[in-house]
């Protein structure tokens, strides 16, 4: 995994070197397969805490984080995803269903299309259909890992965001940062900008909101 992690950094460097305003849209290289195996992020990261993003919102949202379930025989996993509203103390809560999913690659390799070998996507959908829309669940979009360290750290791509290249760090714990490949990607693929989604009092809500007992 070092001699892997060595070979992505010198590669993302050259990249972002030869062009620095020209942002790269790896999660449809397949010189990234391996790295984007979205199951594999779930399995390893149960809980993905949202450290920061590339854009801003209406109601710009803080503490996002989403908790995953076992898989189901359907193949796909429950998830809770939990927010701040700023200017609030607690915690709101919606239930999603997510689905794996495999996107095409855009870009050939050996002058052939290439097929990828496991779903490198998560398709969000609300439980509860009737619930009024917010930005928390923007409907049935699909999100690209772009890469991920196990254990560690995930970019995924939010191609409604940005002009298609809205980006966003996750990190497997609220104290963890992400690794230097991670980091080094999120510039490459998704520029400089970072807009802090978890600060500094979102570990007393996160506390606060495992006091609170939910309806089932």
């Amino acid at each position: 995994m070092a001699q892997n992690s060595f070979i992505i950094m010198f590669c993302l460097f050259t990249c972002i070197m030869s062009d620095e305003n020209q942002l790269q849209e790896k999660e449809s290289d397949p010189t990234y397969e391996k790295f984007q195996h979205v199951e594999d992020v779930i399995e390893h990261q149960a809980t993905l805490y949202m450290l920061y993003r590339t854009y801003t919102t209406d109601r710009n949202y803080e503490c996002q984080y989403i908790q995953f379930g076992s898989k189901s025989a359907t193949d796909t996993y429950p998830a809770t995803l939990r927010y701040r509203i700023p200017g609030k103390y607690f915690m709101e809560r919606k239930e999603v269903t997510v689905t794996l999913t495999k996107t095409a690659y855009t870009k050939p390799q050996d002058g052939r299309p290439k097929q990828r070998t496991a779903p490198n996507a998560l398709v969000y959908t609300k439980v509860d259909e009737d619930e009024e829309d917010d930005e928390s669940i923007k409907g049935s979009h699909t999100y690209p890992l772009i890469y991920a360290d196990p254990d560690i750290c995930a970019v995924m791509r939010d191609s409604t965001r940005d002009g298609g290249f809205g980006c966003e760090m996750y990190v497997s714990s609220s104290s963890t940062q992400p690794s230097d490949v991670c980091k080094t990607v999120y510039a490459g693929s998704c520029g400089n900008v970072k807009n802090n989604v978890w600060d500094t009092g979102c570990d007393q809500a996160l506390e606060d909101a495992d006091d609170i007992v939910w309806d089932e």
